[in-house]
């Protein structure tokens, strides 16, 4: 569902956005993108958006995934929630405040991942890192990962 940008920009005045953050798992690593839009542009966050209305978070997991990566995954479970509030900056028109549910997914083939256009990068992890921002490193820390 395509919320026009101007209604869409008013609904992030008011209220947060529910997304998920998608947490796809493959030979004991985890995929981040390199984010070309603010907020957080050019750092590497999971793949991820809003859920739909009427969306079950297991859809819209699956559903992210697949536009930004082109992967196949079916669904483990949630990791956990996060939150970010991101204050206006570049192209922002206004404040962001996210819900993020963080899912595991399991990538069985990973030979079919292309990025999408919303991404210059990608780079599979096993560790945490200081680079990452706290909505990274939670997770990625509930898996296991140190």
């Amino acid at each position: 569902m395509y919320i026009p940008t101007d209604l869409y920009q008013s609904i992030l005045q008011v209220t947060p956005i529910l997304c998920v953050d998608v947490l796809i798992i493959a030979d004991n690593k985890c995929l981040l993108l390199m984010r070309n839009n603010d907020p957080v542009k050019g750092t590497y966050w999971f793949p991820g958006g809003r859920i739909y209305k009427n969306e079950l978070i297991e859809q819209a997991a699956i559903r992210k995934a697949k536009e930004e990566t082109n992967l196949d995954c079916t669904f483990g479970h949630i990791v956990s929630i996060e939150q970010t509030l991101f204050e206006k900056q570049g192209s922002m028109l206004t404040d962001a405040h996210t819900v993020n549910i963080c899912c595991l997914l399991n990538a069985g083939n990973t030979s079919n991942l292309v990025i999408d256009k919303l991404h210059s990068d990608f780079k599979w992890v096993d560790k945490l890192d200081d680079s990452y921002h706290p909505a990274v490193n939670h997770p990625l820390s509930m898996i296991g990962f140190i």
